[in-house]
């Protein structure tokens, strides 16, 4: 892993340490893309993308989006 990564990843982990409510701001963020693919998933709504999380597509897939939701700008 590059250096840049893992010094980046040490601010984050620092960050979320002294600020409990910062973390909780990227968790609730995270929880809630989960909730609204799964709401939309039971309501059958005509979202694009409702995702399986019982396949390993299903689950890339969600990673994907969470990992898309916290690095872009």
């Amino acid at each position: 892993m590059s250096r840049k990564i893992v010094k980046a990843r040490r601010i984050m982990r620092k960050a979320f340490e002294a600020d409990p409510d910062f973390r909780r701001v990227y968790e609730a963020n995270i929880a809630m893309l989960i909730y609204d693919d799964q709401v939309a998933r039971r309501e059958k709504t005509r979202r694009a993308v409702i995702t399986n999380l019982g396949t390993k597509e299903g689950c890339n897939n969600i990673a994907d989006r969470i990992l898309t939701l916290i690095f872009s700008v």
